[in-house]
């Protein structure tokens, strides 16, 4: 039987993210720079996330994510894991 302090740890919550840190759980076999730049292509590509994170405040010279960021960001790239 699985316990419930595993379960809670492999579910993804959203939270204030550094950019980085948000980045190395997509990526986790990078680099931190790998990592942060596969990630800012991605903001790239998505064009109609990066146009939702803009209209929710999205700062792209911050370090942090909010919380509202994250959850943008999910639901456009699923999961990281």
């Amino acid at each position: 039987m699985i316990s419930e302090e595993i379960l809670e740890e492999e579910v993804f919550k959203p939270r204030t993210y550094k950019k980085c840190e948000l980045a190395m759980l997509y990526f986790p076999n990078a680099t931190k720079e790998s990592a942060s730049r596969n990630f800012r292509r991605w903001f790239a590509r998505c064009t109609m996330m990066m146009k939702e994170l803009e209209a929710a405040g999205y700062d792209k010279n911050r370090q942090y994510l909010l919380k509202s960021e994250v959850e943008i960001i999910v639901k456009h790239l699923g999961e990281p894991y």
